[in-house]
């Protein structure tokens, strides 16, 4: 590691820069009683506020006054106006060298104010050894040593001093890390490790390499395999080797390092290194690959409920084609029947002149299943899919230690007899099987006839399973996503910078005070729009149906007039490769630098090698193609390129640079207020080797596709983006947009299409304090909710739901305030959390009361979408802003008929946010020529 930390020349200098706002001057550059006496011992106006800035400045940024600095005009106005001086004296001040010498030797003796001599330089180092240990990110160890030198009123001599000391405490802390980690590496261990670098599981490829390989296609035998995997990681003993606390960020880091690594490459570093380098890529792989193994198996019993499903419609359908013919049959065996009957004759031998008794029998039994009592049932072809449950579930509940809360000891228990089993039917289950966690809708068919039928015992028993640990009423504790939902939401000590959320805290609100207001806020909007049907269309509330009026339709001549607008605008701009926009847009910015390198922080060395690798993955090209082309750089570089600098992280911290700049053009200010933002998905089909990583949405045809879910705000500068399953709801997604971007935008409005749009959604952009103003397409799907009895509201009862639960919403009040502070903190994912609670069953109190909370502004939002014909308007064109930029995107990943041809999900991931970014490239381009 360096010895200095890997800075722009904006951010180094920002270290020590002067404040320039309001709120700065004012925390920093208050002056106190006695402070104003020892300046007020001056005799000049000029020199008492040469003193006094002097005296400002050693406090903060905690450095001198810089001979000849041009000083921020709000801090010198703030200063002299505290001591009564005309801020014009300074000039005067300014031109006596001694004086500010003298004073500045006055200051430091009356104020206790030291340099950095050799003593202090030595206890600094001694406390920086111990603080960088847990830090990944050497800009915060400086920010936290220029802290202490603050408080401890030593004098920064300057940001290379500060700079060097926090970049040899670093490298001292890796070392220690690194050392001590080793040395209790058991030789043994050590053994286990090297095979995985050594060993091969065919000729091109080792062990570390089968290990870090993405899943294939869901079923039993890829659980098998992650299964596999799993035990081969633990057979080398590592997880034995227990780091301190401390040391765990600072090992996440080598993980990160050592997954890019090839086992060749980590063959070649020195012993200490590399036994410590793969403890920690093993560590984080095991929670990977316990990732992948829950999703594999909820992914099997989500594909057993449609297999389920298709094979009970078939039987639907056959039911109604051969219904007819199979009622005739079956008619004309009663009438043979009664007849024989009646005439004394043979009713087998009248029977069988009719039909085959094989053909009889299985008539009934398709009658009796088409006829069956209530609603068709899916569980009830079930039966079939277990054989892929028999093969893997045990295997799969052996492999992981289940923890749970105290309603799922049911469940745990039968975990357990499932694990003793071992899916041996030669063992009978036991006497006392557990069936508390068995849901009501499955009863009649694990109990029939007074016993335990064990087949849908074990298969209710896994489905109960991959339910709990996608609700978080059961969680691993060496899974990443699948931890209990109180570890999710507590803080952990930050190890690296996080940018502050955007998004201001609200005041606090009791939920008695909350529920007064809402109530009357509510009843007020319902009575009125109540009110309001009288003097409307009677078409708008029919057949007991809320409908909104349609807006006018779009004149013609507005239309042409806009679009030659549009081409009159594009027949501005100049005809430019990709290349030079982004070399342009890379000189406007920098945002390369900000893709710093895995291990050092420094910026790609090479941009023209760098850019390639960029417009190869935006356009789907890849990387052997450009290689091909373009002649920059071999393969292998661009390949470099990609690993150690494009990571989640780079590509947001570069993207909110862009975003920055296009919210700064001046044209775009024509596009937008600046705080909406809309969010979509935009499918993708696979191709190649990603058909496996993608799943079929009957929407988009029978090919499997993946989703990319863009939040953009109203002047068409991408937020964020992820990539999610073609199947996958968007509505948890939704909110990830607007607290994990890294830019200077403030949104305070969100618009999403239907599929964006949930309860809990709802409540919890409320809850932050934010507009959700979805789309709704369809006002007659919608049910309303209100504290007070439906009847109150007149015509609108029919339309109304339960009554709203201010009990329920009341007692889980300070729950929810702790789950929407952890997302305002970033502490965790808004989608993780929302997938949690929008898993939960309807009885789970905590998600029951978020919903409740989220119907109350639902209906209030529905009451205006009805009322606010202006609303409407604004919602349809901020989505449609989303509609054109999805536009420049396709048009963009234009190679391979746009099809991914990647099967991993990181793979897609750096794919999805090279498209996003090279999109707001150009974007800011057009802005910029635009508004020229």
């Amino acid at each position: 590691m360096p010895a200095r930390i890997p800075m722009t020349e904006r951010q180094r200098s920002a270290l020590l820069a002067l404040p320039e706002t309001e709120d700065e001057v004012v925390r920093h550059h208050n002056f106190d009683a006695d402070d104003l006496a020892a300046i007020a011992e001056a005799r000049t106006p000029e020199t008492r506020l040469g003193y006094a800035l002097q005296l400002a400045c050693l406090r903060y940024p905690g450095r001198h006054l810089r001979r000849g600095e041009r000083l921020p005009a709000i801090m010198l106005d703030h200063v002299a106006e505290q001591v009564g001086v005309d801020a014009a004296a300074i000039t005067s001040f300014a031109r006596r060298t001694q004086t500010r010498y003298e004073q500045l030797a006055a200051i430091k003796r009356r104020f206790g104010f030291t340099d950095l001599t050799r003593p202090a330089r030595r206890e600094l180092e001694g406390w920086l050894a111990d603080e960088a240990i847990a830090l990944t990110d050497g800009k915060l160890l400086i920010e936290r040593l220029l802290n202490r030198m603050r408080q401890h009123r030593i004098i920064v001599a300057g940001v290379t001093v500060v700079e060097r000391m926090a970049g040899e405490a670093m490298h001292a802390a890796d070392t220690r890390v690194t050392g001590d980690v080793y040395a209790m590496i058991s030789e043994e261990q050590r053994a286990a490790l090297d095979m995985l670098l050594s060993e091969k599981t065919h000729v091109q490829q080792s062990r570390l390499s089968w290990l870090r390989g993405p899943p294939a296609r869901v079923g039993g035998r890829s659980l098998l395999e992650i299964l596999d995997k799993i035990d081969l990681l633990r057979a080398t003993g590592y997880a034995r080797i227990e780091a301190p606390a401390s040391y765990h960020a600072r090992l996440a880091l080598m993980a990160r390092e050592g997954a890019r690594h090839t086992a060749q490459a980590l063959q070649q570093m020195g012993s200490a290194r590399r036994y410590t380098t793969l403890v920690a890529t093993l560590r984080e792989l095991e929670a990977t690959l316990t990732d992948a193994a829950i999703a594999m198996f909820g992914a099997l019993v989500g594909r057993a409920n449609l297999n389920a499903r298709k094979r009970l419609e078939e039987t639907i359908a056959v039911a109604d084609e051969q219904g007819r013919e199979r009622l005739t049959r079956i008619a004309a065996v009663l009438e043979a029947l009664t007849s024989a009957a009646r005439s004394g004759a043979d009713i087998a031998t009248a029977v069988a002149v009719v039909a085959d008794l094989d053909v009889i029998a299985a008539d009934a039994v398709l009658i009796r299943r088409t006829v069956r009592p209530g609603r068709p049932d899916v569980l009830g072809e079930l039966a079939s899919e277990y054989r892929v449950f028999k093969q893997v579930g045990d295997r799969f509940l052996r492999s992981f230690t289940f923890e749970g809360r105290a309603a799922t000891a049911a469940l745990r228990t039968a975990i357990a007899v499932l694990v003793d089993l071992a899916g041996d039917w030669r063992k009978a289950l036991p006497t006392d099987v557990p069936l508390g966690h068995i849901e009501l809708r499955w009863h009649r068919h694990v109990v029939t006839g007074g016993k335990i039928d064990r087949t849908y015992w074990e298969l209710a028993t896994y489905f109960a399973v991959s339910g709990a640990l996608t609700s978080g009423d059961l969680w691993v504790p060496t899974s990443r996503v699948h931890r209990s939902l109180e570890d999710l939401v507590t803080p952990p000590s930050p190890a690296s910078i996080v940018a502050p959320s955007t998004i201001a805290a609200l005041p606090t609100l009791s939920a008695d005070e909350w529920l007064a207001k809402k109530a009357v806020e509510l009843d007020g909007a319902l009575l009125a729009t109540a009110r309001g049907l009288l003097g409307k269309d009677p078409l708008l509330f029919a057949g007991d149906k809320l409908r909104f009026p349609k807006g006018p339709k779009a004149d013609d001549g507005d239309e042409e007039s806009g679009r030659a607008l549009g081409a009159r605008m594009y027949g501005s701009l100049p005809t430019i490769r990709i290349t030079d926009v982004l070399s342009q847009v890379a000189r406007w910015t920098g945002f390369v630098d900000h893709f710093g390198h895995v291990s050092s922080g420094l910026p790609p060395s090479d941009e023209r090698t760098f850019l390639a690798v960029l417009i190869a993955e935006a356009t789907n090209l890849g990387l052997t193609r450009m290689a091909d082309i373009c002649g920059v750089a071999p393969r292998r570089a661009l390949l470099r390129m990609q690993t150690w600098h494009m990571r989640e992280d780079t590509f947001r911290a570069a993207l909110a640079c862009l975003t920055d700049a296009i919210h700064a053009e001046p044209v775009a200010a024509w596009f937008g207020e600046g705080w909406r933002a809309s969010a979509d998905g935009q499918h993708f089909y696979l191709g190649g080797p990603g058909d496996g990583g993608g799943s079929v949405n009957a929407h988009y045809g029978r090919d499997p596709i993946v989703k990319i879910y863009t939040t953009i705000t109203d002047r068409y500068a991408p937020l964020h983006q992820t990539v999610i399953a073609g199947t996958a709801g968007e509505a948890i997604h939704a909110l990830d947009g607007i607290l994990g971007h890294e830019s200077g935008a403030s949104i305070e409005a969100l618009h999403t299409d239907g599929g964006g749009v949930s309860d809990i959604v709802f409540a919890t952009m409320h809850l932050l304090g934010l507009n959700f103003e979805p789309r709704i397409p369809r006002l007659s799907d919608r049910r309303l909710y209100a504290f007070e009895p439906r009847a109150r509201y007149g015509r609108l009862a029919p339309l109304f739901g339960h009554r709203l639960n201010a009990a329920l919403i009341r007692e889980h009040w300070d729950d929810i305030s702790l789950l929407i502070e952890a997302m305002r903190n970033r502490t965790v994912t808004p989608s993780l959390i929302l997938r949690k609670l929008s898993a939960f069953r309807q009885q789970n109190a905590l998600a029951a009361a978020l919903r409740e909370i989220g119907r109350v502004e639902r209906t209030l939002f529905t009451l205006r979408w009805f009322e606010d014909p202006a609303l409407r308007r604004q919602v349809t064109a901020e989505l449609n802003k989303g509609e054109a930029r999805n536009t420049l995107a396709r048009a963009v990943a234009f190679h391979r008929l746009g099809r991914f041809r990647d099967r991993g999900h990181e793979n897609q991931q750096t794919r999805a946010a090279a498209l996003n970014l090279v999109t707001a490239a150009i974007i800011l381009f057009n802005c910029r020529y635009l508004g020229v």
